[in-house]
């Protein structure tokens, strides 16, 4: 029996929880019986105290899919599990005899009718998991697993220590709840957890079947960057909370791309849809992140690994920077002049990309003064003046583009950084720019903010994810320099690199 729809409220629920609770350290199926504790109880608290191994999940989920019977020290925990053969002896226990409480003496009974196989469930009776101790000591208790959450201030931590011990000793598969505090909704959320598992059901809150989530960030030197593109990464994460996802990095930060790769089969991954954080495609995303999937794909066989395209000339990012535009825009009104500035590349073709958003912010937005004239008997939309410009490596640089503007009549000037986090790059242009206005005191430079932490940009990398999930990604190849024989780059034709994959 498969696991039903997850209802709205208990999305949302999960979606909160996965903001408040980091479990991505941890396996998935651990990670899925800790995340239901965690949301039947609300406390975020029970996290460090939780003994969840992944061979006790296994021994669990095999048992329970094989119907076997589900022991429970009294009625409150049974009536909180679903989907399995529940049993509690406690009401056809009339006395605790020689036992030292009723609870102890009606697991003993349990244990006597089942002694092979079953799971046994602790959640408010500490004398009674004292008591599956003991038979399991004396052989007279083989149970598949044992689940010790008792609640209470006399007995309960010392008979889950005595558990823990257990297991330690001889191998018995125990989950546990250190200390004093457990009760009834810990015991049945572990269950309900290990069922839902058994049914075929999540490795979390949400379906098995969804391919696991790679992001790959470039990387910087800036602690202020990197600090923003691990937040950056976990916004991303929370927009989907039923996906595991893993954060990875080429270069000048950590973790790399192949550790987050190695990450994510530890979590049990089948599937693996790599999301590269990047505007504009050049060598970063048709090279280094190929070259990754490629050592990923040779050190992990049995995962499939695919790749999302960049974020690209998409008009949620230009929404995106349009807003950073209106932002910096000085008043009153639209400035005469913006300058839309890359981090630049040797790939031809990422440049001409930039340019191409230069010429989509200028076409009909009004985020500048300077209009030019529309054709005659054309009803075309106002056309801006927006620059493109770049920080290194390819022309114009930031310097040449502002002193076009300024030939061209603007006297105010807002210049954008297009990348998505801060970093040395983005700090070096706004000194760039600093740099030209005083040398123009009769020019007004306003440096806006990069794109940075933006729900439209969160919406855009899952929209990729969708795309590569649902069908071929079509990466622009039109003017790929390992493709096409542009004027000054016809060497690259066809060369080899160092890297075995590309996407261009």
């Amino acid at each position: 029996m498969s696991p039903g729809p997850v209802h709205p409220i208990e999305e949302e629920s999960y979606r909160i929880l996965a903001q408040r609770v980091d479990l991505s350290s941890l396996a998935a199926r651990p990670a899925a019986v800790i995340a239901r504790v965690i949301h039947a109880t609300a406390d975020a608290g029970l996290l460090d105290a939780l003994v969840v191994p992944e061979a006790a999940v296994t021994a669990g989920v095999a048992a329970l899919a094989a119907g076997a019977p589900v022991l429970c020290d009294v009625e409150m925990v049974r009536a909180g599990i679903s989907g399995a053969q529940t049993h509690c002896h406690l009401a056809t226990t009339p006395s605790a005899g020689d036992h030292p409480s009723r609870s102890a003496a009606a697991m003993a009974a349990a244990a006597a009718r089942f002694s092979d196989g079953a799971v046994v469930v602790v959640g408010c009776a500490p004398t009674a998991l004292a008591e599956a101790c003991r038979l399991i000591e004396r052989g007279e208790l083989r149970p598949a697993l044992v689940i010790g959450v008792p609640v209470g201030y006399v007995g309960a931590a010392d008979a889950k220590e005595r558990l823990l011990d257990l297991a330690a000793r001889t191998g018995v598969q125990a989950i546990a709840l250190r200390g004093e505090r457990g009760g009834a909704a810990v015991a049945a959320a572990i269950v309900n957890a290990l069922v839902r598992l058994a049914a075929g059901g999540d490795d979390g809150p949400g379906r098995r079947d969804e391919p696991s989530v790679l992001l790959i960030g470039h990387g910087t030197r800036s602690a202020a960057g990197q600090s923003e593109l691990r937040r950056l990464c976990e916004a991303i994460a929370s927009a989907r909370p039923e996906l595991a996802v893993e954060s990875g990095y080429l270069e000048l930060m950590g973790p790399g791309v192949d550790e987050a790769a190695a990450r994510l089969v530890a979590r049990g991954a089948r599937q693996v849809i790599a999301l590269p954080l990047v505007l504009l495609g050049a060598g970063h995303l048709k090279d280094d992140g190929p070259a990754a999937l490629d050592r990923a794909r040779r050190a992990h066989p049995e995962v499939a690994f695919s790749y999302a395209r960049d974020l690209g000339v998409h008009p949620l990012a230009l929404g995106a920077v349009e807003a950073r535009c209106q932002e910096a825009a000085p008043e009153p009104g639209p400035p005469d002049a913006v300058v839309v500035v890359g981090r630049g590349s040797t790939d031809p073709d990422a440049n001409a990309n930039l340019a191409k958003v230069a010429r989509l912010l200028a076409d009909g937005r009004g985020l500048t003064t300077v209009p030019a004239t529309a054709p005659d008997g054309v009803a075309a939309p106002v056309l801006g003046l927006v620059e493109p410009a770049f920080v290194s490596l390819a022309r114009p640089g930031v310097a040449e583009a502002l002193e076009r503007c300024h030939l061209l009549g603007a006297r105010r000037i807002t210049v954008v950084p297009y990348f998505l986090c801060t970093g040395r790059l983005v700090v070096r242009l706004g000194d760039q720019a600093r740099a030209w206005a005083a040398d123009h005191p009769d020019t007004e430079v306003r440096v806006g903010e990069h794109i940075g932490i933006d729900e439209r940009i969160i919406t855009l990398v899952w929209s990729r994810y969708d795309e590569a999930r649902g069908a071929d990604v079509a990466m622009n190849c039109d003017a790929c320099l390992y493709r096409v024989a542009l004027p000054g780059y016809e060497r690259r034709v066809g060369a080899s690199a160092p890297k075995p994959i590309r996407a261009g």
